[in-house]
């Protein structure tokens, strides 16, 4: 077996320092690079060049658009209500909703009446303005809901088009039209009309594309593809949308501006790589180790994190977790912690198998003394599985508990 050994002792002086700088960094980014690696600073200016960043000393530097993989708020900001809105209809009969789109783009906006059929019309809000009625094929409609989570789960494992009720009903089948009124055929022929403004969510069975760009979050919930963009905490946002995208006839004007501090994620889309969260993948196996005969499954934790992978997974009692990796994995990285009591004591391995046998990641003992370890390396070619791996120490397995926090896998095809 091949160990590669990658072990950070952290004392409570650094703990210290950590914490007094996190808390002078109000306002601050979480920014991830391509190399997996997680800086939390403050972005003086952004644009689809170059993020510019700022430490809490004042000292600025830049990393190029390419290198970035995501960047969150690490305080997020509330959306307005949408009785706030500048020009919205009043909730009867037709609500604002979230419309999210096949290639990952999400969109306001009331129904209107479409002229076909097969189109969804929507008066599309963005902001504080109405920026035109906006025809979509419903091909290219995944979700429409009142809120970001209201039928949310992925839509792989959707096979028919699903509307729920706002009396929690469900029902499925195929969606031929959706207007002042919806219909839907179920499964066994029969045609159904419902009224809209009574429907709470509405799913069709459209695969997501993934479509390269910049990608923007806003505070109300919107998610853009920007062609160019220019950011500024001090300054309204301005963003250059791609209107043929979000249904819109061009006009000549796709600069939209967003009111400052409502800039709340951006993520980039590139051709052939992108970034897994390990909260994400339902564990191959979970087994015992030391003398215990069972265990139960990881927990996670943080999973409202403004992103995926800064969640946790939470392993108490010694045991060894299997994780079937995505293909093309190439890099993971995380923090292991043992929370620290007086009694904990445990080892902790990390190891990848490939199809050219095992190697171990990482090997060390966190106890109080030494609670935690950064781990950011490759993964070699072919890597299928992830193993995490925890035995009991000097003490036995009684208070033994690791937490992973943030583990990323970098994907590339």
């Amino acid at each position: 077996m091949n160990t590669i050994r990658h072990l950070i002792p952290i004392l409570t002086t650094t703990l210290i320092s950590v914490q007094v700088q996190a808390q002078s960094l109000r306002g601050a980014w979480m920014v991830c690079t391509n190399d997996l690696q997680l800086r939390e600073t403050l972005i003086s200016h952004a644009d689809e060049q170059e993020l510019v960043l700022q430490s809490a000393f004042g000292i600025r530097s830049s990393v190029a658009i390419r290198d970035v993989l995501f960047m969150v708020r690490t305080d997020p900001v509330e959306g307005e209500n949408d009785a706030e809105m500048m020009g919205v209809p009043s909730p009867n009969p037709s609500p604002v909703r979230l419309v999210t789109l096949s290639d990952g783009q999400v969109i306001r906006g009331t129904i209107i009446e479409p002229e076909l059929p097969e189109e969804l019309a929507f008066s599309l809000i963005a902001g504080r303005n109405i920026h035109g009625q906006a025809r979509i094929p419903l091909e290219r409609i995944m979700r429409i809901a009142d809120t970001p989570r209201e039928g949310a789960s992925p839509a792989a494992e959707l096979l028919d088009d699903t509307i729920v009720t706002r009396t929690r009903d469900v029902l499925m089948g195929f969606i031929e039209s959706i207007g002042p009124m919806t219909r839907i055929v179920m499964g066994d022929g029969t045609e159904l009309d419902i009224e809209t403004s009574k429907i709470r969510s509405i799913r069709i069975a459209n695969e997501l594309e993934s479509v390269p760009g910049v990608y923007l979050t806003m505070s109300d919930h919107e998610v853009l593809r920007a062609n160019a963009f220019d950011f500024d905490n001090q300054q309204p946002i301005t963003i250059d949308v791609d209107t043929a995208s979000l249904g819109l006839e061009d006009t000549g004007n796709s600069a939209w501006v967003f009111d400052a501090g409502t800039l709340q994620s951006l993520r980039v889309i590139s051709p052939g790589s992108r970034i897994v969260a390990l909260t994400g993948l339902a564990p191959d196996l979970v087994e015992p180790t030391g003398t215990r005969e069972w265990v139960p499954q990881p927990a996670l934790l943080n999973d409202s994190a403004a992103h995926p992978t800064l969640g946790s997974i939470d392993l108490p009692t010694p045991r060894r977790v299997h994780y079937l990796l995505p293909s093309g994995a190439t890099r993971f990285a995380c923090t292991l912690e043992a929370p620290i009591e007086e009694w904990t004591d445990c080892v902790v391995r990390v190891i990848v198998q490939s199809d050219r046998g095992s190697s171990t990641l990482f090997e060390g003992r966190l106890s109080a003394e030494v609670s935690k370890a950064e781990l950011n390396t490759p993964l070699p070619r072919g890597a299928t599985h992830l193993i995490i791996e925890v035995d009991p120490g000097e003490h036995g397995p009684i208070q033994d508990r690791v937490l992973i926090h943030r583990p990323r896998l970098l994907v590339q095809q």
